[in-house]
């Protein structure tokens, strides 16, 4: 199962949360901006502004900037270089504003519109962009700029109080998209522990500790999948049944130790034999394995038996008390799903094929045609 690095996944999560935050950041300036140009309208409609109309079409310039941000950043997909497209977003974020706040200055409103709407943007751009340091830093800079310029030319201020207004935003700012990164950061290590935590608990719930392959849980699982896989996109699925031939007998003269090991050479040799990742093998109990085989028809099945048949006289474990050959053999039943058929039906089917692999004197494969 595939498993992401924490690295990978902090990655992918900062570009979510990036594309949400532009996404929130612009509907916010969107709404923002109609707020202010209603505004300006009102107070200076039955006054001469030269600035009025020239303001309007900015604002409207910029806000074609943040409908196409929206239109953009709303399609879910992955960026390839998603810092750069961000780093170039924010930047022409804080500059339209920045614009913005000189056009709202030169109409009239002075110091506390700027200060009102650079406090509104730097609350968006923390909440937006916190998770990238160099979008936060691109996006406030350029307003940044201008109200402290503005500050600055304030014959109410003096240029101390305007160093030391600039000098504590920019701590509040720091310090609150560093806790937020904490947060965000602590979060996601969280939830990559949990599922590092599930996947570990999952393999181990399907996992036969003696041979390390498939357990019968596993197999239960997939058989379930499987066969509701089949019946709707109408493919062949086959199972092939394994008996070790006279495995009692082994484990009686060769001792528990050896019969253990035998087991664990014959689960590696069967999951050798399957070519297809999706071909699975699973320890069904004591000495007997199953094989499941989706999209693969009768005469597939068979070749795949054929080839554990094999693979296992090439493997050539030694079994003295076996009646019919000098190595570990096994049988094998294998079968094909048939339309509406249960699961406890196709396992009964393969079941009794090898009853009949080994009624015919074991060492060989019985399927449904034979």
């Amino acid at each position: 199962m595939y498993f992401s690095s924490l690295d990978t996944r902090i990655d992918d999560t900062i570009y979510k949360n990036l594309r949400l935050g532009f996404i929130w950041a612009s509907k916010v300036s969107l709404i923002t901006l109609m707020l202010i140009t209603v505004v300006i309208w009102v107070d200076f409609f039955n006054k001469e502004n030269s600035n009025l109309l020239f303001a309007t079409v900015n604002f409207g310039i910029q806000g074609l900037l943040f409908v196409f941000g929206l239109a953009f950043f709303v399609q879910n997909k992955t960026l390839k270089h998603y810092r750069i497209i961000s780093s170039i977003y924010a930047l022409l974020f804080g500059t339209t504003w920045g614009g913005a706040i000189i056009n709202l200055n030169n109409l009239g409103h002075a110091y506390v519109i700027v200060e009102i709407v650079g406090n509104l943007l730097f609350l968006v751009v923390l909440l937006s962009f916190y998770t990238y340091r160099m979008a936060v830093y691109l996006a406030i800079l350029p307003i940044l700029v201008f109200t402290t310029w503005y500050s600055i030319a304030d014959p109410r201020f003096n240029l101390l109080f305007s160093f030391t207004k600039l000098v504590i935003t920019i701590i509040i700012i720091e310090s609150g998209r560093q806790l937020l990164f904490k947060w965000f950061t602590t979060r996601i290590k969280q939830e990559h522990d949990n599922k590092r935590l599930l996947n570990e608990l999952t393999h181990l719930s399907f996992t036969d500790q003696l041979t390390q392959i498939n357990n019968r849980r596993f197999f239960d699982f997939a058989i379930d999948k499987q066969i509701t896989h089949a019946k709707h996109h109408r493919t062949p699925l086959s199972i092939i049944l394994i008996d070790i031939d006279y495995f009692k007998l082994f484990n009686d003269t060769q001792g528990h130790i050896n019969g253990d090991l035998c087991l664990k050479s014959v689960a590696i040799t069967v999951k050798n034999s399957l070519l297809r990742h999706n071909d699975t093998v699973s320890r069904y109990g004591g000495e007997e394995f199953v094989v499941l085989l989706p999209n693969t028809d009768l005469n597939g099945a068979c070749r795949v038996a054929k080839r554990i048949q094999q693979n296992l006289e090439k493997l050539a474990i030694t079994h003295p008390s076996s009646d019919i050959n000098d190595f570990v053999t096994v049988s094998q039943g294998v079968t094909t799903w048939q339309m509406n058929q249960r699961p406890n039906q196709f396992i009964n089917e393969a079941d009794s094929h090898l009853y009949n692999a080994k009624k015919a004197g074991r060492n060989q494969y019985c399927s449904t045609k034979e």
